[in-house]
């Protein structure tokens, strides 16, 4: 005499995916409305406070002042480009920018015998200007030997009405 069949017992394949599927879309879901949301809210501080952005930094720029400018389009762009790259072979390759949107801020800091970097910082900002303060941060010392440099900082900022100022640090 046979057996009576039992009813299946094992829980199908499709309701465990199901179940999973709708777990993990849940999930994925939440996780992308608290992505927007923190993107809406630097997208809110962006739009109050212009961004720095570096572009390129370098060691030699073949100027031996220090000295600040502010370029608003590609010709000085690559004229600035040409003086540092007569040197070199192949030459630092030239940025990017529209400057259309952006304005690009150049740092050099003119020979020093010193393992420093130049940076640009913005220190106010207010309803006719932009302050920019540069600086000169110490970097990684690789050897004991200190060489004479000229470093730089290209740097650039969504373009604005405002003036832009360099506060002078020294």
């Amino acid at each position: 005499m046979r057996k009576p069949i039992k009813a299946d017992t094992r829980i199908p394949l499709c309701r465990i995916l199901g179940s999973s599927f709708i777990a993990l879309l849940t999930l994925f879901l939440l996780s992308c409305y608290g992505q927007k949301r923190a993107l809406e809210q630097d997208q809110e501080k962006s739009n109050t406070d212009p961004i720095l952005t570096l572009l390129l930094q370098d060691d030699y720029s073949g100027l031996d002042i220090e000295e600040t400018s502010i370029i608003t389009n590609t010709k000085t762009l690559q004229a600035f480009f040409v003086n540092v790259n007569r040197t070199r072979k192949p030459g630092l390759p030239l940025p990017e920018v529209d400057f259309s949107k952006e304005t690009v801020l150049i740092y050099c800091s003119g020979e020093i015998n010193q393992h420093v970097r130049p940076k640009l910082s913005i220190a106010d900002v207010t309803d006719h200007s932009i302050i920019i303060t540069p600086t000169l941060e110490e970097k990684q010392k690789k050897g004991a030997s200190l060489v004479i440099t000229s470093p730089f900082s290209i740097y650039k900022i969504p373009s604005t009405q405002k003036k832009i100022i360099f506060q002078k640090n020294r």
